[in-house]
C-alpha cells in the first residue's frame, strides 16, 4: 500500500502541472519577443548557424522568463502592507471588514453640534441647555455633506435661524443639492425661525456623497455688542430617501 501524506485535499499534481505549464507559457512568450527582435539577423545566417542560434533564443526565453518570475517573487516580497493595501485592498484585509458594505441609510438626521456634522464655512458650534446651532459666514457660501442615501430621491429638512434676531426671509436663502437649486417651502416660520423643506431628485447610480451649498444673507448685529457678520444658522438637517416602488 503507497505510503499517502495529507494534502488538506489539494490536487498537488495538478498544481504542480499547472504551474509548469505558466512556466512554459512564460518561456514562450519571451522567446518569441526575442526572435522577432532578431528576425532580420536570423536570416542572413546560413542554415547551421541559424539553427544554433534558434537553440540558443530559446534557452535565453527561458531563463529570461525564470528571471521575471525571480524579479517579480523578489518585489512582492519586499512590499510593505501600506503598498498591498493600495494594490488588492480586500484581499489584506480582516474577513469581518473584508464583507461587502451595508446598505446606504434611508434617513439621517444630523444636530449643530454632531461630530458628523462636516462641512465648510461654518463657525464652531453653539448651544444653550434646549439647543445647539452652528452659524455660517467665514465664507461667501458654507457647504454640508451627507453620506450616500442610495437610489431614488430624498426629502430635506433644515431647522434654520437668522442672525442678531433679523426676520427670516426665504426669498435671501438659496440651497443647492450637487450643484442643483432646491425648490425650497419654508414652514413653522417663526420671527428669526424656520424649517426649510425641499425635494431632491436623487441620482440614477449610488455611491456618493450629499454635498449641499448654502447661500444666504451676510448679517451684522445692529447693537455692535457681537463683531461677526453671520449668515443663515443651522440648527437641525434631515434627509429621508424616498424608497421606490
Amino acid at each position: 500500500m503507497p505510503f499517502e501524506t495529507p494534502s488538506d485535499g489539494l490536487d498537488l499534481a495538478s498544481m504542480n502541472e499547472a504551474a509548469e505549464a505558466v512556466d512554459a507559457a512564460a518561456a514562450r512568450a519571451v522567446t518569441a519577443a526575442l526572435r522577432a527582435r532578431m528576425e532580420g539577423d536570423l536570416a542572413a545566417l546560413p542554415p547551421s548557424m541559424r539553427s544554433a542560434m534558434e537553440q540558443l533564443i530559446k534557452e535565453m526565453g527561458r531563463i529570461g522568463a525564470h528571471a521575471e518570475a525571480a524579479w517579480q517573487a523578489a518585489t512582492e516580497a519586499r512590499r510593505s502592507r501600506g503598498e498591498w493595501l493600495q494594490i488588492d485592498p480586500l484581499r489584506h484585509l480582516p474577513e469581518d471588514r473584508a464583507a461587502p458594505p451595508p446598505p446606504p441609510p434611508t434617513h439621517i438626521e444630523l444636530r449643530a453640534d454632531d461630530p458628523d456634522f462636516i462641512g465648510f464655512g461654518w463657525h464652531p458650534a453653539e448651544r444653550n441647555s434646549q439647543e445647539s446651532w452652528r452659524w455660517s459666514g467665514l465664507a461667501p457660501a458654507a457647504s454640508i455633506i451627507l453620506p450616500d442615501l442610495g437610489l431614488g430621491g430624498a426629502t430635506i429638512e433644515l431647522d434654520v435661524i437668522f442672525p442678531f434676531g433679523y426676520p427670516f426671509d426665504l426669498k435671501a436663502v438659496t440651497i443647492l443639492a450637487d450643484g442643483e437649486p432646491l425648490q425650497l417651502s419654508a414652514t413653522q416660520v417663526r420671527g428669526s425661525y424656520a424649517t426649510l423643506t425641499a425635494f431632491w431628485e436623487g441620482r440614477e447610480v449610488a455611491g456618493g456623497n450629499l454635498g449641499l451649498v448654502i447661500l444666504g444673507p451676510s448679517l451684522m448685529s445692529p447693537k455692535e455688542h457681537d463683531t461677526r457678520r453671520l449668515g443663515l444658522g443651522v440648527r437641525r438637517l434631515c434627509a429621508t430617501r424616498m424608497t421606490r416602488r
